[in-house]
């Protein structure tokens, strides 16, 4: 008889492929050794192939326990095998910061609104009695917290490590400690500091806090003085197919328009307006499920250099990948979000590498995903917006050079980002830390 480990999966928001199709979480635990449970603090249905079990807690279930005697909390389970296959309208995407108190939500800034969840959360009362049963009825060997750092979540792991006593891994994708950010809000550096606090106390705690930057990581380490390690997204490199370039050169954005991003690849359409002028050499295909303004629409997409879509699913991205010649990633150069997504690398990295394109990284030299695309000289990589215009002119004429970078981006995702090497990297860690016995 096979026994599987057994791993407590604890997310700030809902695990569903279908709303967030670049999930890392399910990139890593499909196919992964291990029966799964998810506690989730978030609205919505989750939608996976990897787990059954849940146990959720809301916003309206916490607002509600403030004011009445009802606790916050209810398990369920899913069918096996029952997903959604069509892709939602992109008004059907849920609001980031989660549904907290509608009639103030417009009322309030954002700094102030968050504040005011991170409250709620703090004051209301759990159904510690059914979490303590969820718990003790699946007894998990690990538990592994996948976040953004918030009080919410911080508060939620002592919670857990009290009640569980085992071994906690702990993901994330973004700086959730350093002061080096750019905030005119009090609420913001007022909740800052108290998550600094939140955090330093538990990391201690931890058996393992994973990060996608090497940078980060070793940054952390020196913090907090513990295990820290780099938990990347993990791809199919398996075989590699050389493909024709093509005219014009197509270039694929697949992604978020927010950080200011929309303004990186503002300045790309306008390079092309100008390389364009006369023939169309190059053309920008934009895949973003961000809602974006009329005039912003009118920008990005002017009908010639470059066009806007809606979100695809992911089987329609590895298509239009394959017909395409250049995978795009971009980020801000504005000092406010350089600093904010500085320690990022962004899971659309691997995406890129994985797309039989070549890759152009456009951002600051100081970002974790330049700094590890040009260290394996996997991508063309622009430092500047400058230079954008006669990077993408070279690649015009030097057609040579994208087929060059198509290799290059496959090879590292070869190396470096192989399924089968970081699961078993992972599962190795967890055994070890579970003392589990294969």
């Amino acid at each position: 008889m096979v026994i599987y480990m057994k791993i407590l999966v604890l997310t700030d928001e809902v695990w569903n492929d279908t709303l967030y199709p670049n999930n890392v979480l399910t990139n890593w635990l499909q196919g992964f050794p291990a029966v799964i449970a998810n506690i989730y603090l978030a609205g919505g249905a989750p939608d996976n192939t990897c787990c059954q079990t849940y146990y959720q807690i809301t916003d309206g279930m916490m607002i509600k326990s403030l004011f009445t005697k009802t606790t916050a909390g209810q398990t369920f389970r899913l069918p096996e095998n029952k997903r959604q296959e069509t892709l939602p309208s992109a008004d059907s995407y849920p609001d980031d910061e989660g549904r907290v108190l509608t009639l103030i939500k417009n009322k309030l800034p954002m700094e102030s609104l968050r504040l005011v969840r991170e409250g709620i959360w703090l004051l209301g009362h759990y159904d510690i009695t059914g979490l303590k049963d969820f718990v003790a009825g699946f007894q998990p060997d690990v538990i592994f917290s996948l976040r953004y750092a918030s009080l919410k979540v911080l508060r939620f792991e002592r919670l857990l490590l009290s009640l569980s006593k085992k071994p906690m891994f702990v993901f994330t994708g973004d700086d959730e400690y350093t002061l080096a950010q750019l905030s005119f809000s009090p609420c913001y550096w007022l909740r800052r500091t108290l998550i600094r606090k939140a955090l330093k106390r538990n990391a201690e705690h931890y058996y393992k806090y994973y990060t996608l930057s090497e940078e980060q990581s070793s940054l952390y380490s020196k913090i907090f003085h513990i295990r820290t390690g780099v938990l990347s997204k993990c791809g199919s490199f398996e075989t590699y197919k050389k493909k024709p370039v093509q005219k014009p050169l197509i270039l694929v954005y697949a992604g978020r328009l927010y950080c200011h991003r929309y303004k990186t690849l503002l300045a790309i359409k306008e390079a092309l307006k100008v390389i364009n002028k006369n023939k169309v050499h190059m053309i920008l295909n934009i895949y973003s499920r961000d809602k974006v303004s009329k005039k912003y629409l009118k920008l990005l997409d002017d009908n010639r250099n470059s066009y806007l879509h809606p979100p695809v699913s992911p089987a329609a991205l590895k298509q239009i990948y394959y017909k395409a010649d250049i995978a795009l990633h971009v980020e801000s150069f504005d000092i406010k979000n350089r600093l904010l997504t500085k320690y990022s690398f962004s899971t659309k990295i691997i995406d890129c590498l994985a797309s039989s394109c070549a890759v152009l990284a456009i951002c600051p030299k100081s970002h974790a995903g330049y700094d590890y695309l040009k260290k394996q000289d996997s991508a063309i990589c622009v430092s500047s917006l400058h230079e954008i215009k006669g990077t993408l002119t070279k690649l015009c004429k030097k057609k040579s050079l994208v087929q060059e970078y198509q290799k290059k981006a496959w090879s590292c995702g070869q190396r470096n980002h192989q399924k089968y090497s970081i699961q078993q990297m992972l599962l190795e860690e967890m055994k070890k830390a579970g003392e589990f016995m294969s």
